[in-house]
């Protein structure tokens, strides 16, 4: 069996191992993101403060679904 190549619709050609790369960029974001939402790390920002009037918990999920959303279109804008 030869090698998967897929075709970017921009005349290039990504390889298996450029496909490796890009499959383990998304594991490393996913990891990332689990580590960021565990609930001993959520409970340091489980507190009574707030932030512009939103509790420091919210703002905190806020921050990082923004970041994981970001960190995946960054990737998905380089890969295509």
């Amino acid at each position: 069996m030869g090698a998967r190549v897929a075709e970017t619709g921009r005349g290039e050609v990504n390889g298996p191992e450029e496909d490796q790369s890009f499959n383990g960029r998304l594991i490393l974001i996913t990891v990332f993101g689990f580590v960021l939402l565990v609930p001993p790390l959520l409970s340091v920002f489980n507190t009574g403060a707030q932030v512009f009037g939103v509790p420091v918990i919210w703002a905190y999920l806020f921050v990082v679904w923004a970041v994981l959303i970001g960190l995946a279109a960054a990737l998905a804008g380089r890969s295509g």
